[in-house]
């Protein structure tokens, strides 16, 4: 078959001078557009849920920290407590759903069935691939997954059970990161070419960068938004400085970006991070579309537009009401010309 599928191919280039794919090699191609298909709607819906549990962080950023506590629970009473108890309910519900998620996306993967079932790993070369005959197909996947003990674990044994996983998952994740690395340099021809004999791996890229971990570590404790934290003091403004000799006026300092100064090892704002992602993810939905089909785009529009709702633009809160001094910077002199008006604020409005 394959000896028939190659002349056929070579026949449609001997007539058209084109070289067509064999019938064979055309279902392998569909296969694969079907699978990056379903990696991308996958990966819609794991930013959808990214998306929605980033309004629990940022709550949980407000709420109050060990050295308050103590006193809320104490002016609270009993309603305090059956609040927290449950807050606590939810979390190891949310926490449940999320490793069974884990566990049955993990589970259906050959090469990564042995973090779920405790079996050992199989050795798999570099070059080996998968291919849709060696897979297990997912319905007998979902049926063996049934099979297992369900894992029940306790609200205190979820740190130790993640820290794990994640110390298991690493050996899958670098030789994968290392093995799609060198297929992408290899596809652009940038192998040993020029200075692309010196680039480090991208393992070596990823151990360079959390080299500096305190800084890291600062990034993540930084508000990047402005919010209160329960029971915590405020920072006072700087006071307002005094005018010169001359009676010249002095600006005040701006404290719109006072809050990038505070950092609070109680907390963990990923805004930035997290900001990104909408943008790479909005940046996606608006070139995937069929410009001709008008009724995807419009539902495309709604959804492009809810997302860019959440993208927090800068605003400077305390610049109404007149309370910041709005002016315009007029150009320097060149020449001993009058500098060009280029402002398109009115008289009126300054």
């Amino acid at each position: 078959e394959n000896h028939d599928d190659g002349k056929e191919a070579k026949e449609s280039e001997d007539d058209g001078g084109v070289l067509t794919f064999s019938r064979g090699q055309e279902s392998e191609e569909v296969e694969k557009g079907k699978a990056v298909r379903n990696q991308l709607a996958l990966w819609d819906q794991l930013m959808e849920g990214r998306i929605k549990m980033q309004k629990v962080l940022m709550t949980a950023n407000r709420l109050p920290q060990p050295d308050t506590y103590p006193r809320f629970r104490k002016e609270g009473g009993q309603d305090f407590d059956n609040a927290v108890q449950n807050c606590c309910k939810a979390l190891e519900a949310l926490l449940k759903v999320l490793v069974e998620l884990q566990d049955e996306l993990l589970y259906q993967y050959p090469g990564t069935r042995h973090l779920v079932d405790g079996k050992q790993a199989k050795a798999e070369s570099e070059d080996e691939i998968l291919s849709s005959s060696d897979e297990e197909p997912v319905e007998k996947a979902q049926e063996k997954r049934r099979s297992l003990p369900k894992r029940k674990l306790k609200f205190e044994e979820y740190p130790e059970f993640i820290a794990k996983r994640y110390r298991d998952f690493r050996t899958y994740r670098n030789s994968t990161l290392q093995k799609w690395h060198d297929k992408t340099k290899l596809a652009t021809g940038k192998m040993g070419k020029g200075f692309g004999a010196f680039e480090r791996s991208v393992l070596a890229q990823i151990d360079h960068v959390l080299l500096d971990r305190e800084r890291l570590l600062r990034r993540t404790q930084t508000r990047r938004s402005l919010y209160t934290v329960l029971g915590k003091q405020e920072q006072q403004p700087a006071p307002a400085p005094q005018p010169g000799p001359d009676n010249s006026e002095v600006l005040p300092p701006s404290d719109s970006n006072r809050h990038l100064k505070d950092i609070d090892e109680e907390i963990f704002d990923d805004d930035d991070f997290y900001h990104q992602l909408l943008r790479e993810l909005i940046e996606r939905k608006t070139t995937s579309l069929d410009p001709n089909d008008q009724v995807a785009m419009g539902r495309q529009w709604l959804a492009i537009q809810k997302l860019r709702s959440k993208i927090k633009k800068k605003v400077d809160r305390k610049a109404s009401k007149g309370r910041r001094i709005r002016f315009h910077v007029h150009s320097k002199l060149v020449s001993f010309m009058a500098p060009i008006d280029l402002c398109t604020m009115n008289d009126d409005a300054r």
